[in-house]
């Protein structure tokens, strides 16, 4: 925002349905829910968590708006 003021920037609403369990929806004006999804895999790499993700994309939005499910996994169980 310092360097571009009129800047559609995306956003995040977050929501915990369950224990382990985080449901995220992303919103932007632009279609990058792509980026989103990579930019959480990668994060789930890069920490080395067993982590699944269960992409939704909300009706009519062109990739606009995606709901993410992460779930975390219990490796004991693995």
């Amino acid at each position: 925002m310092k360097l571009y003021p009129d800047a559609e920037l995306p956003g995040f609403e977050y929501a915990s349905s369950a224990p382990n369990v985080l449901e995220m929806t992303y919103r932007s004006s632009r279609p990058f829910a792509d980026l989103a999804e990579g930019l959480i895999q990668g994060s789930i790499a890069f920490y080395g968590e067993a982590v699944d993700v269960v992409r939704v994309d909300l009706p009519d939005s062109n990739g606009t708006a995606t709901r993410f499910i992460l779930t975390k996994l219990d490796t004991h169980k693995l």
